[in-house]
Formats: C-alpha cells, structure tokens, sequence
C-alpha cells in the first residue's frame, strides 16, 4: 500500500494563499503555504486560528497607527 493511500485526506479549504487538508484517520491538519507545509493535531485547529487573527487584527492595528502617525508629520511639515 503506497503512503498516500493510508490516509484519508478531506479538503477543508483552498485558496490563493494556500491548502487545508483534514486526514481523517490521523486526526491532523495540513496547512500548505507555497513550499512550506504545517501539520497540527486536528484539536489545535481553533487554537491555531485564533492565533492567525489575532495576528492579522493586531497588523492592522498597527498599520493604522502608523499611517496616522505619518500623516501627522506630514502636516506638521517636516518641522521638529
């Protein structure tokens, strides 16, 4: 029996960004992103997104930040 016969992979998702793949018989999550492949146990699946969009909420955040900060500069006109 070759590898990829033993495993029963479920597609959960698939995007621009990348594969979500469920292996039913391992109870494991595969997260492939361009060459780069994240295995985790199927239970820190929630875990795992939160910590995306966490992630992804505080980027923002600061990207909001930053720009408000720039564009305050920008009105004082580059004086210190």
């Amino acid at each position: 029996m070759s590898e990829q016969n033993k495993h029963r992979r479920i597609l959960l998702n698939k995007n621009q960004s990348g594969i979500v793949e469920y292996c039913e018989r391992c109870e494991v999550i595969e997260v492939e992103i361009g060459p780069v492949s994240i295995r985790l146990q199927a239970q820190d699946l929630e875990l795992f997104s939160t910590l995306i969009q966490e992630a992804d909420t505080r980027l923002r955040y600061y990207n909001m930040e930053k720009a408000r900060f720039e564009s305050e500069m920008v009105k004082v006109g580059g004086i210190h």
